[in-house]
């Protein structure tokens, strides 16, 4: 067996792992010590046998296996004095800084707050203990608050708990997030607590919303504060829903999905358009990471980047089974950073998926598209035109096929127009980000002439709006699904894995 093979083999074994670990009960996976006395017995099974190939086969997989339920384990929040999840239940005075950039919804603001210290007793000014962790705070509207402010508030700690069918609890664990405080009495400190950097890029970020608030009307403006910022929580929920319907939310959800999907589109189309590969790939690369700059470098844009990149590199060598491995890998190391990423991230979820549907069967279509290119009659400028329309389609469709049902099970529902809705909007997106950097640009210079300079942008938002609108008062766009069996879900990746392989199986055969 080749390394490669069994390099993959491990990182699947890991990847098992962290399912096993993810859905079991804490009880049985609590034991941290115990996982790691088996990884070292696994270890030394490993080196001992080096020479005998399926022990030491077994062996890795099994390391891989008890090392990825080990680091699960030691991902659970300990239940001591120190942290602040350990007073739960109780209203405390709390000191702390806020540690990431607000949420501002509609109705009020989230704001994480890193703790330093808290004040238990009712008078709140003895028994002042040293405690590490994190809040989240729902607070109102104003007076606003930034990255770095340092607060002293008064509430009662909450765990957070599951509401509407949806696991509230596990989707902020995945933060580190045990403990959530509901409109508390807040006392501004100080400013400036946290790191220089990200001040800078979180200023900088509102200077480009003000920017944009400025040139644009609404929900024109929500869209491209989304589309350029990630601030998908501006957008009317309609309009959201809207997007949903039609297939594309993910152009305004800041994931490896969008990314990945994006980075595609913008290499398919500059290759479509003549450029050479290498060239074509390194002013993508350029586009995605000014894109992950421009969104403040959170972590899910991050991640996002990772994908995005894979993708890529894998036009790039024009042979995208050959970042099989690459895949993987990431997918590894992001699930070793934080295992809790695979059950309750949607985003991860998407994410891998789409890069794996992308690299599995987008060489299909390419393939049947330009059988269908050589059948039609050969004009150059014809060909410019059709050449980035066949990618965007392909693209999107590849993506589609494996991402289906995770979006049937956590949406409720599927577009059934999704690849024309995206073959129809997704063209316009690098476009309008260059549009909207352009007009930030010149709004700084001559902020007289805002409106005229954000004109472009304008028209572009408002053409994915009406045709958004349009595409989902098509009878029968979209599906509701009330109920899924999660054994269909298995079934149907079974059936798509199996048909892949059948016919890489069969081009093979053809090809010999």
């Amino acid at each position: 067996m080749k390394k490669s093979k069994i390099f993959l083999i491990c990182c699947i074994s890991f990847i098992i792992g962290i399912v096993v670990a993810s859905f079991v009960q804490i009880k049985f996976i609590e034991n941290d010590l115990l996982w790691f006395v088996e990884i070292v017995v696994l270890i030394v099974l490993t080196i001992l046998f080096w020479s005998n190939k399926k022990i030491r086969l077994i062996a890795l997989i099994g390391l891989f296996l008890f090392l990825a339920i080990w680091r699960y384990s030691i991902s659970l929040p300990q239940n001591i004095p120190n942290k602040i999840w350990y007073y739960n239940n109780q209203v405390l005075e709390i000191t702390g800084a806020i540690g990431n950039e607000p949420d501002i919804r509609a109705q009020n603001q989230k704001l994480e707050l890193n703790v330093e210290e808290i004040a238990i007793s009712k008078e709140f000014k003895q028994n002042r203990i040293p405690v590490t962790g994190k809040i989240l705070i729902t607070a109102k509207l104003y007076p606003v608050y930034n990255y770095g402010d340092k607060l002293k508030i008064v509430c009662e700690l909450l765990l957070p708990t599951m509401f509407n069918g949806f696991a509230y609890d596990r989707y902020l664990a995945r933060y580190d997030i045990f403990s959530v405080c509901y409109y508390p009495k807040i006392e501004y400190l100080d400013s400036g607590n946290g790191n220089k950097i990200y001040s800078y890029i979180f200023n900088f970020k509102n200077k480009l919303r003000a920017y944009i608030d400025y040139g644009l009307i609404e929900p024109e403006a929500s869209l491209a504060r989304a589309i350029i910022l990630g601030d998908k929580k501006s957008i009317p929920q309609d309009l959201r829903d809207k997007f949903s319907q039609a297939g594309i939310s993910h152009i305004v959800a800041i994931s490896g999905m969008h990314i990945s999907i994006l980075s595609a589109i913008v290499m398919g189309m500059l290759l479509g358009a003549g450029l050479a590969r290498k060239y074509a790939f390194y002013i993508a690369t350029i586009f995605l990471l000014t894109y992950i700059a421009l969104i403040g470098l959170p972590a899910s844009a991050m991640r996002a980047g990772i994908m995005g990149f894979l993708v890529l590199w894998a036009l790039k060598l024009g042979r995208l089974n050959k970042i099989t491995n690459s895949l993987v890998l990431s997918a590894v190391i992001l699930l070793l950073i934080n295992p809790k990423l695979l059950r309750d991230d949607i985003g991860f979820q998407l994410s891998f998926l789409a890069v794996l549907g992308i690299i599995s069967f987008y060489p299909i279509f390419e393939k049947f598209s330009n059988k269908l290119l050589e059948i039609l009659p050969k004009n150059k400028l014809y060909l410019k035109f059709l050449n980035p329309i066949f990618s965007i389609f392909n693209i999107t469709t590849a993506a589609q096929i494996f991402l289906l049902p995770i979006i049937a099970l956590n949406f409720s529902q599927v577009s059934i127009i999704a690849p024309i809705s995206n073959l129809l909007i997704l063209w316009v997106l690098p476009i309008l980000m260059f549009a909207i950097i352009i007009a930030i640009i010149l709004s700084a210079l001559f902020p007289y002439f805002s409106l005229l300079f954000f004109a472009p942008a304008f028209f572009l938002l408002k053409y994915i709006i009406i045709t958004t609108e349009l595409l989902v008062e098509v009878p029968y766009s979209y599906a509701k699904v009330y109920y899924i069996w999660f054994g269909w879900i298995i079934i149907y990746y079974i059936v798509v894995i199996l048909s892949w392989v059948l016919y890489r199986k069969y081009e093979k055969q053809k090809a010999n």
